[in-house]
């Protein structure tokens, strides 16, 4: 069911973990078109961008979390390995 937000979200966590970076941010990025106020989505995308080296990107996609979410545990994680 192309639908539904999270299994867009849970295949791009698994492409991810799999390495397959690219694959990933496209899985989350049409979660996040489904459901563009998902703090949990947003927040993965920020590791996707810090994991291609995108920082400003990662530390701007962790504030936007953080924006919808202000408890948002991975997102305030991500944000703390940009800044630290």
């Amino acid at each position: 069911d192309n639908t539904v937000p999270d299994y867009y979200y849970y295949y791009g966590i698994a492409l991810f973990q799999s390495k397959k970076i690219k694959d990933a941010e496209e899985s989350i990025k049409k979660a996040l078109q489904l459901d563009p106020d998902n703090s949990r989505y947003i927040a993965e995308l920020g590791h996707i961008y810090l994991q291609l080296g995108f920082k400003i990107r990662a530390k701007s996609t962790f504030e936007k979390a953080l924006k919808f979410n202000p408890s948002n545990k991975r997102a305030a994680d991500g944000l703390k390995n940009i800044i630290a």
